[in-house]
């Protein structure tokens, strides 16, 4: 790692003063943040330092621009949440437009706390340009900096219907249909799910495909059937075991995401019974996960990197004053070996 010692910087300092036509302290203050400086001279420091490819720092960007180039990705959730790679790769689609486009994220994971908590206070306080949240389960502080005129973006449908905060979304009841109907369609005739959590829009969503399926099939609804997982491996793992323990004669299971159709998996073989001859299993995602395990889980694709993407492109949309359009991606059946 290479450092810029003293004299190179106060060197920089004296070329940037001498194209801006002023003073050295002038530049020094300008590119520290310092607000004390005439606008006029702070355009001048930023386009010379531009032209001479000193890049300055976000507090004296703020100062010429009135943006600081970062906006926050924030996901309603406990840290523990990123062991599921899925996050890792919606953040993908969302870095690669903002390197696109001089903009920069800074994640936060955490729940969402009080309207009048330390989320809302720092989302408030000028250091970020706007915000992206995702995993939404309580809404109030998303609302209060909204209406507070911090551009928002959620990845997820609002969980107030009439909300007119922007969305991108992958559609969860049409993939949670797919997985279903797939089951059935393949002979499946007791078929169980492994939601997520609930309490977020993908995890309610993907139960409601689920529903519909029975329903578009005039199959009646046991609700028995439905185990109430929380995304993971564990949850996952713990569910179906109480599901065959209760239910032995289930042959098919839709996980509502790959992780626990993995835990899904390890509970059938660790009750002797096979899969797919005995039990067959679908997932959520097409995680790398679901290419990579063996035997390789058959799923309902999303585009999860094109969903970070989206997600990005409606943020720069609405800093350009423009207004965006709602975007809900289709999803597919990637046939493996689990079903």
């Amino acid at each position: 790692m290479t450092l810029t010692s003293p004299s190179t910087a106060r060197s920089t300092y004296a070329e940037i003063a001498e194209s801006a036509g002023v003073s050295k302290a002038t530049v020094s203050r300008v590119l520290n943040g310092d607000d004390r400086v005439h606008p006029d001279r702070i355009a001048s420091v930023i386009e010379a330092a531009e032209k001479l490819g000193y890049r300055p720092n976000r507090a004296a960007r703020a100062l010429s621009t009135g943006r600081t180039g970062l906006v926050a990705v924030v996901i309603d959730d406990e840290p523990t949440a990123l062991s599921d790679p899925f996050w890792g790769v919606v953040l993908a689609g969302i870095s690669r437009v903002f390197l696109a486009n001089d903009l920069h994220s800074l994640l936060m994971v955490t729940p969402l706390g009080s309207p009048e908590g330390a989320i809302a206070h720092y989302l408030e306080g000028g250091e970020v340009d706007g915000a992206i949240f995702l995993q939404v389960h309580k809404d109030e502080v998303i609302n209060k900096v909204h209406a507070d005129g911090l551009p928002v973006v959620l990845i997820g449908r609002p969980i107030d219907e009439n909300s007119e905060i922007p969305f991108v979304d992958t559609d969860n009841i049409g993939g949670g249909l797919q997985a279903t109907k797939y089951l059935f369609d393949r002979g499946c005739s007791k078929v169980a799910t492994l939601t997520g959590d609930l309490d977020a829009s993908a995890g309610a969503d993907r139960l409601s495909g689920y529903k519909k399926a029975h329903e578009d099939a005039g199959r009646e609804l046991d609700l028995d059937l439905i185990a109430r997982a929380n995304w993971t491996f564990e949850s996952a793992k713990i569910m179906t075991l109480r599901l065959l323990a209760k239910h032995p004669d289930i042959d098919g299971i839709f996980a509502a995401n790959d992780i626990m159709a993995i835990g899904a998996i390890a509970a059938i073989q660790e009750r002797g019974r096979r899969v797919p001859d005995d039990i067959a299993v679908v997932g959520f995602d097409d995680s790398l996960l679901s290419q990579t395990h063996r035997p390789g889980i058959t799923t309902v694709r999303q585009d999860i990197i094109g969903l970070g993407a989206a997600a990005a492109e409606t943020m720069i949309a609405l800093l350009q004053s423009r207004t965006p359009e709602i975007e809900v991606l289709s999803t597919e059946i990637m046939i493996r070996e689990t079903a």
